[in-house]
């Protein structure tokens, strides 16, 4: 089985939750925001591998590379355990609703998947082929 955990500062997970659950399909998914009240944040991270059990995987999403949010979820990476920084939408998506089990590969290649679908859109310059509307 696949957990979802999205972890950030403040609200952002529980938005980013709110717009996951909105689109569909992703399931087993909590939301883990930091500092929003005294419960401290190694009891929140303990908590969300409370019903974890070990054959299963588990994907954490966080906000900021080197936040204290995704320092606390590093202690639990391993062949099962991936840890994803800097997440978007898309991104999110593309990993959770993956019929494949993940892998380094997988994930990898969906983060160079999410960094060039960011742009500029100023100097983005799309093809647009004669048969597009």
């Amino acid at each position: 089985m696949r957990h979802v955990i999205i972890a950030s500062h403040h609200r952002f997970a529980e938005g980013l939750a709110d717009t996951l659950e909105f689109i569909g399909g992703v399931e087993n998914m909590r939301a883990v925001c930091a500092y929003v009240d005294e419960t401290p944040l190694e009891e929140q991270v303990a908590a969300a591998f409370a019903s974890v059990a070990p054959d299963d995987e588990v994907l954490v999403l966080t906000d900021i590379l080197q936040g204290s949010v995704n320092q606390a979820f590093a202690p639990y990476i391993s062949d099962r355990v991936f840890l994803v920084a800097g997440v978007n939408v898309a991104l999110c998506l593309e990993l959770a609703l993956s019929a494949e089990p993940l892998s380094t590969e997988i994930v990898s290649a969906a983060l160079e998947q999410a960094r060039a679908a960011m742009v500029l859109v100023n100097t983005y310059a799309a093809e647009v082929g004669e048969d597009d509307e």
